[in-house]
């Protein structure tokens, strides 16, 4: 026999469950703003991890993952100085093979970062992958955690307790950051 107890747990767990396919089948739609803010990332990210050249006078970096499902995904930067910059995000292989490349997001931003032409996106995990390459840690599980929440009070006033200076934990960790090598 399950006690009530467990039973209580195994349907919170299909609830989380039941909610994650919801939002696979019904993703909240992004706005302008939010896509801007989400390629301007991306952008950053490229060109900070990437691999770059120079056709003068412009400026690329490229930076690639391998899918799960086969193929690459690729994200390109393309600087034109006094101009634009634009962005785009492609897959090779996969699904895409028989095309040659899918393209996934196709943004271009004037001088001032807005965007310069109306931007092209599909919706999809690609999305959602490299979302979490661009949320500070605590931010990035959609699926089981909703946030951070605070530590009771009395947890650091028991008997015997006392701060922790950094020495006995992971420092690195704690600052939420992600560090992406792209080697």
């Amino acid at each position: 026999m399950i006690s009530p107890v467990e039973l209580r747990r195994i349907l919170a767990e299909w609830r989380v469950r039941m909610q994650r396919i919801k939002e696979i089948l019904q993703p909240a739609s992004w706005n302008e703003n939010e896509w801007r803010q989400f390629s301007q990332g991306l952008a950053l990210l490229v060109r900070e991890h990437g691999r770059s050249w120079i056709i003068d006078p412009n400026v690329y970096w490229d930076l690639r993952w391998k899918l799960q499902d086969g193929g690459e995904l690729i994200c390109q930067v393309e600087h034109i100085p006094g101009e634009k910059t634009s962005l785009v995000v492609a897959q090779n292989g996969g699904f895409a093979e028989e095309v040659g490349s899918y393209t996934w997001l196709w943004a271009e931003f004037n001088m001032e970062g807005d965007f310069s032409r109306d931007p092209y996106w599909v919706d999809g995990s690609w999305k959602e992958a490299l979302t979490a390459l661009l949320l500070p840690l605590d931010r990035q599980s959609t699926y089981l955690l909703a946030g951070r929440t605070e530590t009771p009070d009395s947890l650091l006033l028991q008997d015997g307790a006392r701060p922790n200076d950094g020495q006995y934990g992971m420092p690195a960790l704690m600052n939420g950051q992600i560090s992406y090598h792209a080697d």
